[in-house]
Parts: structure tokens; sequence; C-alpha cells
């Protein structure tokens, strides 16, 4: 976190209710104005979240946070168009939710009627809006090779062994989007796992506890069992989240890395929106987490031409040079994953990038 906040005596902790039913509340009405980006944002990926979750609060609760902007969705679409996907998603979310009072699949029929998917440059954000017309089913045109052109870039696992938060996020969500979040399997899912194992474990060594959870999450998307290291790491955190008043602006603090665990804890069987969170405006603050990332690879360069691609003798150079807590992520990565030994070759930059291993 970029900004420190100053949390409230526990006093101040009280009307203590179960997340599910109080944070449509929180996202809809106590972090940000509502249509803002971020309030898009939040809220897309709240109600995505439950939904993929197979999870459902307090229908009153849902409509008192959700009913006005129900039915403002077609007037909101039509002035604010480069929001398109957050409305779809929010459209659908809400149908599959059971809030009535809105037509999703008119939206999602209407947005690709007037060609706003033809402004993405990205394609993944092409992706996400071929999903919205696939849960709709709505016809389209215009993807052709999409699907291959994402798993060929997932599938090069090199982009994934150096730190690159940009390429492994975009990565996880291609699991994502191709599966429905996990909905359906989908071909070629079986080549993005070393990818994500090689994200997974530069993740592991940052302890961005926002990026395991979504690599654990994509994994399971794949067809593939998480680590179990990580999935405890993440559960972990969870359970050391401070959720409650804080002193600062909503947007400084780690709702997003919140969010993921509990997705990822949610995914693996566990309930933590059932943990109890109390009434008023909400923060999330992460437990501490320190990084060993930039020791490890601080490290690595200074050993020049001494350094190799060997984890076996790689370890021994490396033990004398870092702390403890460095060597102790390092050893707990080794044993992660069964690719951890190609993984270190291209992360120690050994390998040139575009070379085979």
């Amino acid at each position: 976190m970029s900004n420190i906040l100053t949390l409230p005596g526990a006093g101040r902790q009280r009307g203590l209710l179960p997340a599910l039913d109080r944070l449509p509340e929180v996202f809809a009405r106590q972090r940000h104005s509502e249509g803002d980006a971020r309030w898009l944002k939040e809220n897309a990926e709240f109600l995505r979240l439950l939904v993929a979750t197979g999870q459902r609060p307090d229908p009153a609760a849902l409509r008192r946070a959700y009913g006005g902007l129900a039915a403002e969705l077609p007037a909101r679409l039509s002035f604010f168009p480069q929001y398109y996907r957050f409305f779809l998603s929010i459209a659908l979310d809400l149908q599959a939710l059971g809030l009535t009072g809105l037509d999703a699949t008119g939206l999602v029929a209407r947005a690709f009627a007037e060609g706003l998917p033809d402004a993405e440059l990205s394609d993944l954000q092409r992706a996400e809006a071929r999903l919205f017309a696939r849960r709709a089913g709505v016809a389209r045109s215009g993807d052709s090779g999409l699907t291959a052109r994402l798993l060929a870039f997932g599938s090069r696992a090199a982009t994934f062994a150096l730190p690159n938060k940009k390429a492994a996020y975009e990565l996880t969500h291609i699991a994502f989007y191709l599966s429905d979040y996990g909905r359906h399997r989908f071909g070629g899912a079986g080549t993005l796992r070393e990818s994500l194992e090689f994200a997974g474990l530069v993740a592991w060594l940052e302890q961005n506890t926002d990026l395991l959870a979504e690599v654990c999450l994509a994994l399971r998307y794949c067809g593939a069992a998480p680590p179990a290291i990580w999935e405890t790491a993440v559960a972990r955190s969870l359970a050391g989240f401070y959720l409650g008043a804080i002193e600062g602006a909503a947007g400084t603090d780690d709702y997003h890395c919140w969010l993921m665990a509990a997705w990822a804890g949610s995914a693996a069987g566990g309930q933590p929106l059932q943990r109890a969170v109390p009434a008023g405006p909400l923060g999330f603050v992460a437990p501490p987490a320190p990084s060993a990332l930039q020791e490890i690879s601080a490290a690595l360069f200074e050993m020049q031409a001494t350094r190799g691609g060997d984890w076996s003798l790689m370890r021994r150079r490396l033990a004398p040079r870092l702390s403890p807590d460095a060597l102790a992520l390092l050893d707990n990565a080794a044993t992660s994953v069964p690719a951890f030994a190609p993984f270190f070759a291209r992360f120690a930059r050994t390998i040139p990038q575009g070379a085979a291993a």
C-alpha cells in the first residue's frame, strides 16, 4: 500500500453482520459515488465473485443496494458507452442473482448492435465482451482467431518467469474469460498451466496475495489443483485482514486483495463471506507480508558471471547472501511446484527470453 491508514480503537467495532449481507450496501453506498469508475469496478468485481462462487446475499439487501441502478442502466449505457463492459457485467450478474426489473440480455444486444466492442484494441477486453455475448445468447462477429491469440500469449511461460504484473494479471484473466470463471472447460487450458505456475512463483516470492489468489483461481479454472502452500498462505492472509473504519479515502486500501483472497477461499470450499464485519463505512487493510523478491533479484544480479541456472547449485551460492526469511520463501517456492527448476533458470536470467528452455 502506498498510503498509511490509521486503524480505530476496538471500541468502535459494533453492529457485526455477515459480510455477505453487509457488502452490497458497503460497495453500493459507502465507498465511492455511484457511477464513478472506481464504483463501477468494485461493484462489478464484487457481484462477479457472488455469481462465480454461487453465493446469494439477502434479496432485500441486494435490491436496496442496486434496485435504482438496475432501472438506470440503459440510460447510463447511452451516456457512458466507454464503460459498457462494467455495465454489462453488472447487469448480467444482478440478473443472475435474481434482481428483477432489468433486461440484461437486451443491454448486451444493444451494446453489440452499436458496435461498442469494436472500439477495443485489446484482445483481452474483446474476450470479456465476447463472454458477455455468450452468457446472454447474443450473436456476435469479428472475433476470428481471438482464442488462438490469447492462448499463444498465455502459453509462453518464459514471459511469466520474470516480474511483470501486467502480463501476469492478463494471464489470469485469460483463464477467467475462456472458462467463464470455471463454468466451462476450454480447449488449450493445459497449455496455460506452466505459465500460471511461473506467475504464481513470482507472486509467492513477492508475497503478493492479490496476484497469488488470482493464480490459484485461474489454475482451478484450468482444471489444475493449486499448490496447497499457496492456498494456505492466501487463507492465512485473509484471516489476518482488518475490516472496519479506517482513516483515509476509499480506494487507497487493500480492497482488491481482500476480494481476490475471499474469492479464492470460496472456490477452495471455505466460507469467508460468513465472517462478521462491523456496520458503517468499511475499509480493508491487509496484514503485513514482507516481500523477498527484490532481495533475491539483487543477490542474483550481484553474482554476475557466477550466476547459473542450476537450482541445486545456486541454492548453496545464494544462501549466505539472503536473509533467513527470504531464503525460507525461496525454499518453499522450490517445493511448491514440479516446474520450479525451469522457472529458476528463467528467473535467474541464464536463458535468453526468446530461447527454448
